[in-house]
């Protein structure tokens, strides 16, 4: 049961949705507030206390309001009726595990008023793609910047869906980036690396805006990384690129056609210098990549791509 100094988590949603998740929030130890309507500024004192938003997936107009207020925004995903009573039961409780995890790790802001500021000096997107083996040469990419680049970079790199909580502990050793794991709704920006999600699908939009859904990915892969190609030239991006790095499989390599046709950079990390060496040469055999080299390397001619 929750108490006085329990979080306080805000329902924007339809009321029947509400009421019934609230009942579920209250045994779970979590005290609820519904907003009533769409305008926060009404009372704005009585969002205040809010810890972490639950919002309708679909009021796509609410997340700008709500993201004034600095907390994490959570969707609430293809919610069954509250009378499919052990149905709905399962998918709250999906949700609250959601809300556990995102307080737990102190991600309380997902969308962030001064991250939608810097994602006016982005200059491209890029997805920094692997599997296994992946993780050290991720690092050294990294860590071979001498300055941030106006760049806003997805990390995408296969994982087991059952243990996407791992990821909140990794960590950069580059300072100069920041590492967050993409649930909900988050925001891209320069020096921020957004980690894709094995246990749900994204979207992406022209605002820099990264949304988890609460969907399995298609392909064979979690993430898939052909999947996210084929978002990323879809989506009005400033401009966009995707570095293949260590691991198995030819994740990535069956849609480049796609991703090279947005105009997008394609590069790839030295196979002779990957853990395994699979995937980055699937990438060049598709004669799409540009550039072949190792991580530090790469970072290099990245920051100089981007040269002011």
């Amino acid at each position: 049961m929750s108490s006085d100094s329990s979080p306080l988590i805000g329902l924007a949603l339809d009321s029947a949705l509400a009421n019934a998740l609230e009942a579920q929030l209250l045994v779970a130890g979590y005290r609820s507030l519904l907003l009533g309507n769409s305008d926060l500024t009404a009372e704005p004192d009585s969002h205040r206390d809010v810890a972490l938003w639950i919002i309708d997936a679909q009021l796509e107009n609410l997340y700008r309001a709500l993201a004034d207020t600095g907390k994490f925004i959570l969707p609430a995903e293809n919610p069954p009726s509250p009378a499919q009573v052990n149905t709905f039961a399962a998918w709250a409780g999906a949700l609250i595990g959601e809300v556990d995890a995102a307080l737990a790790a102190g991600s309380r802001q997902l969308v962030d008023v001064q991250a939608a500021r810097d994602w006016s000096a982005v200059q491209a997107v890029w997805l920094l793609a692997g599997s296994a083996g992946a993780s050290p040469a991720v690092q050294d990419f990294l860590n071979g910047f001498r300055n941030v680049p106006p760049v806003a970079f997805i990390y995408a790199q296969h994982f087991d869906p059952d243990k996407q909580d791992q990821l909140e502990q990794l960590t950069l050793e580059n300072n100069r980036f920041t590492l967050h794991l993409g649930v909900g709704l988050r925001q891209l920006a320069q020096g921020r690396v957004l980690m894709i999600p094995p246990r749900c699908k994204v979207t992406l939009n022209s605002a820099g805006e990264l949304r988890s859904i609460r969907a399995p990915w298609e392909g064979g892969h979690t993430p898939d990384i052909n999947e996210l190609l084929v978002i990323m030239a879809a989506t009005a991006l400033p401009a966009r690129g995707v570095i293949f790095f260590s691991g198995m499989g030819d994740d990535g390599a069956a849609n480049l056609p796609v991703f090279h046709a947005s105009g997008a950079h394609i590069w790839a990390q030295q196979p002779a210098g990957a853990i395994c060496s699979a995937m980055p040469q699937a990438a060049i055999d598709t004669g799409l990549v540009d550039r072949v080299e190792s991580p530090q390397a790469l970072a290099h001619m990245l920051e100089v791509l981007y040269e002011r």
